[in-house]
């Protein structure tokens, strides 16, 4: 065997060895970032600021306790720790919990037991993009609540590149997701 021959064959070996990076629906091959809790859920707030007035007091947000899994759609998902939800609510922006369902063929709005109909809100786990970036996936649903006339069925799915200044996150852009 040659010496190229040699090269080429350990080259194939290397390659064939090297863990291969999964491209995700969600999150492409960026791995997740690791966050403090308060970081995380002021990201998850500059978040549903690109798709709501956050600081409007008649706004009524819940938010899932699952991330949205990293492939497409809304089956599977890990628990969000106890520590991170609770860091969440504590902004105000989210005023409880309620589980966005996988999507049926109904076109009933989600039921959510809550003082007001809102969105329920399902955020993905913030995916790294640099030192002070991350990518977050929202996807939200209208809810309506028990007793109340029902809504038709609104869901969408959002990514927002959400950067910290300082102390503060803010998001300073924003794709559109397929249906989820």
């Amino acid at each position: 065997m040659t010496r190229r021959h040699r090269f080429l064959w350990i080259l194939a070996i290397t390659a064939a060895c090297a863990p291969e990076r999964q491209d995700f629906y969600r999150g492409g091959t960026r791995e997740v970032a690791t966050l403090p809790a308060t970081d995380l859920a002021s990201a998850y707030r500059a978040a549903l600021g690109g798709s709501f007035n956050v600081s409007d007091p008649g706004l009524w947000i819940l938010a899932d306790t699952l991330y949205l899994p990293r492939t497409e759609g809304l089956a599977g998902g890990t628990p969000i720790p106890a520590e991170q939800m609770r860091a969440i609510q504590a902004l105000d922006a989210v005023k409880g919990t309620c589980t966005v369902p996988v999507p049926s063929r109904g076109r009933d709005a989600l039921v959510c037991n809550a003082g007001f109909p809102g969105y329920a809100v399902r955020f993905s786990e913030p995916f790294a993009l640099g030192k002070d970036s991350v990518q977050v996936h929202v996807v939200v649903e209208q809810y309506a609540i028990p007793g109340a006339p029902q809504l038709e069925r609104l869901r969408f799915e959002r990514a927002y590149q959400v950067v910290k200044r300082g102390a503060a996150w803010r998001a300073v852009r924003e794709g559109r997701l397929p249906q989820p």
